[in-house]
């Protein structure tokens, strides 16, 4: 649990009925959230926010609604909405603090039990998942399954609260694209009476956080949910507007909210043999009143409280830098380079992919895990030697889950490579359903970290299919079992190497879910560096992310667009990557240095004593344009509002040379002396006049920024 987190500020309860309608009454802080078997049912009986169980009235009907189910389970294409038995109920206290309740249905047709499981930590957000036994002597298919779904809500003539604003009841939040280069590409959605669907990694392409916020616009209330899970996913969201009559002469109009989330892919997403035991990816889910950030910050303080584990080393937000094949590597440059980053005080520095692969090689070779000898005649322990000597960490990159044609492994076992469902290779993917491959690559990653003394591990993953496995004669996803085993695998690295810093990467932002980045220290998000955008992608995911659990690079690349401070500031709100600033023999330029210098200084003596329970502000959640446009502007504060910094950015396209900036996690009630990065000018303000009545930015380009510093006196 956070220690951050004030102990009494943490509450949570499950309180169970028994009786003709089992119910369940799930409180955490002031939410609440019920559900019952009723006639062979299990299913939600509604959410809210005040802290109140409905056992007087308000509880939803579910005999009036198509799919009042809590988890939607497909087996052997039977869908088991109906014909549940009670199997019993029980509650406990984890070491963690965290409360967890689970209900036992046994199916009365299928030989199939489900265990409902629901953890509770005191804030805004509830974590579920089932355990699905098959009882039978056969193999049992399972396909479509929905972790969480059911009715979230029905309002009861809702026309009523929007005819005057004009407004849609329902916005929908989620990142619209799904493609590289586009991660944290949030936006809004009117939510019309109708289905909308939010697909990734199956139906979509990978690069898109499986999440979603829905904001009440009459009520002022917000779910927030995320799914942990890595593979094919779908979350799906339904208004219903129906009008009926409540007595004779009286038309009322409701609206009818529910959802389904849950993994996707072609079924049978898992075959579960007799007297086997699997369990779904967890959906965590909350609800909020007040605005967006109350939400996001909800979902932070869950994530840290109750879904990651501690950072390795007893700390995270280190300062990063790396050589990676964008350049040849060569003995010399990797020297340099090192050099470099120990001058502007990096804290990490790391070979990322090449270092096996000879030059001019890469993916080819990716699956033979020893030091390339004709890109380095010497090996690498040259290299890990000095980063120790400069003080910094050392790290390897590598790609476990696929091997390339020119391996040894790969002329040893072409049988181990996963398979379309045409017959043809998925990018040299390992297949993780074969105990022995699963085995051969965790030996494969423990070899590299132990042999090469790494302090860093580097995962990526730069693929994107959809695998089968042949399994009691089913043709079977690889999304499940595949996962199944890798986070597993992860669990256990993770426990032998404890003091490693374990960071996820996937192409970038393929796989940010917090299923895979709960097992690692922080995770890339994204390997597009190109203002504007670069605001947009970071803008987006510390909605999702706490941010000292995500990293970005700003390198040569990343130079292209935008001054320097445009750039570099946007890394203070996550773990900073500098990489790349000049070629060997060339001297420093000595202003970027100095700014260079100064940024990283700022970082670990100001932001980082405060980042890992700081809270996050989004005064411009959804920013327009592929490109962006406008204003942005990203706040972080301390938990204790005594320190923030703010950054405001002039995108592309301005509006105008002047923004008026109201703060928001400071206190009204302090003084603070403000400091303006741009000129290194100081004053000192109340924090009513920085929150309530603001003050004038003025920048007179577009991608240009500044940056504000507040510490209370």
């Amino acid at each position: 649990m956070d220690e951050n987190i004030s102990k009494r500020d943490v509450w949570a309860d499950v309180f169970f009925a028994d009786g003709e309608e089992p119910t369940v009454s799930y409180r955490t802080g002031m939410v609440v959230y019920e559900e019952s078997l009723v006639a062979g049912r299990f299913v939600g009986r509604g959410w809210n926010g005040s802290g109140y169980i409905s056992f007087i009235y308000g509880r939803i009907d579910p005999s009036r609604h198509a799919a009042p189910q809590a988890f939607w389970l497909e087996i052997d294409g039977q869908l088991l909405a109906s014909d549940w038995a009670w199997g019993g109920f029980e509650k406990r206290t984890e070491p963690s603090g965290e409360l967890h309740a689970v209900v036992t249905l046994r199916h009365t047709v299928r030989p199939v039990t489900v265990a409902v499981h629901t953890k509770l930590d005191g804030t805004a957000i509830l974590t579920r998942w089932l355990e699905i036994t098959n009882t039978g002597e056969r193999p049992a298919a399972l396909g479509t399954c929905g972790t969480w779904s059911g009715v979230l809500e029905v309002m009861t003539d809702w026309h009523t609260y929007t005819d005057a604003s004009g407004q849609a009841l329902y916005s929908l939040g989620c990142f619209d694209s799904s493609h590289w280069a586009r991660e944290g590409d949030f936006r809004w959605h009117d939510l019309p009476a109708s289905g909308y669907r939010i697909d990734g990694r199956y139906r979509r392409y990978r690069h898109r956080h499986p999440w979603f916020i829905l904001r009440n616009n009459a009520l002022g209330t917000h779910f927030i949910g995320q799914l942990a899970w890595s593979g094919g996913y779908s979350i799906e969201v339904d208004q219903w507007v129906e009008g009926r009559n409540e007595a004779v002469g009286v038309s009322v109009e409701e609206s009818i909210l529910s959802f389904r989330a849950g993994p996707d892919a072609p079924a049978p997403q898992r075959v579960i043999a007799p007297g086997e035991t699997t369990a779904s990816p967890e959906m965590h889910l909350g609800l909020t009143f007040g605005d967006f950030d109350t939400a996001v910050q909800a979902m932070h303080d869950h994530l840290r409280r109750s879904v990651f584990l501690p950072q390795a080393r007893g700390r995270g937000s280190w300062v990063l830098s790396a050589i990676g094949p964008e350049i040849e590597m060569t003995p010399e440059q990797v020297i340099h380079s090192i050099d470099c980053a120990a001058e502007f005080g990096a804290e990490i520095f790391f070979i990322d992919a090449g270092w096996y692969a000879p030059p001019g090689g890469d993916w080819g070779e990716t699956g033979d895990w020893t030091p390339n000898r004709d890109r380095f005649p010497d090996g690498i322990e040259p290299f890990r030697e000095r980063v120790h000597e400069k003080g910094m960490l050392w790290g390897l990159w590598m790609e476990p889950e696929r091997f390339g044609p020119n391996t040894e492994i790969f002329q040893r076992h072409p049988d181990w490579i996963l398979r379309a469902y045409d017959g043809s290779e998925v990018h040299g993917m390992l297949n993780l359903a074969i105990p022995e491959v699963a085995r051969w690559m965790e030996e494969q990653i423990v070899r590299v970290i132990e042999d090469n003394g790494l302090d860093f591990f580097r995962l990526d993953f730069n693929t994107h299919g959809v695998g089968r496995n042949e399994r009691d004669g089913f043709v079977e996803s690889h999304f499940w079992r595949y996962y199944e085993t890798l986070y597993a695998i992860y669990d256990r690295l993770r426990a032998r190497f404890p003091d490693v810093i374990f960071e996820n990467c996937a192409g970038g932002g393929g796989r940010t879910d917090i299923g895979l980045v709960r097992r690692f220290c922080h995770t890339w998000v994204t390997d597009h560096l190109r203002a504007p955008r670069s605001f947009s992608i970071t803008n987006g995911m510390t909605m999702v992310l706490p941010p000292e659990r995500i990293s970005r690079v700003y390198n040569g690349s990343g130079r292209l667009t935008g001054e320097f401070d445009f750039q570099s500031r946007l890394l203070l709100f996550v773990l900073p990557h500098f990489s790349l600033f000049k070629p060997p023999g060339a001297d420093w330029n000595p202003h970027e240095l100095a700014r260079l210098k100064h940024l990283v200084g700022l970082y670990k003596e100001f932001v980082r004593p405060i980042m890992d329970s700081g809270r996050m502000y989004h005064h411009t959640p959804a920013v327009s344009g592929m490109e962006a446009q406008g204003w942005g502007v990203l706040e972080m504060a301390s938990r204790d509002r005594t320190r923030g910094i703010c950054g405001v950015f002039q995108l592309s396209a301005p509006l105008g040379p002047e923004y008026l900036l109201r703060l928001r996690g400071l206190d009204a009630g302090r003084r603070y002396r403000v400091t303006f990065e741009n000129t290194g000018q100081t004053c000192e303000i109340d924090g009513f006049v920085l929150m309530k009545q603001g003050i004038t930015i003025r920048l007179e380009g577009a991608l240009t920024s500044e940056l504000l510093i507040c510490e209370a006196i």
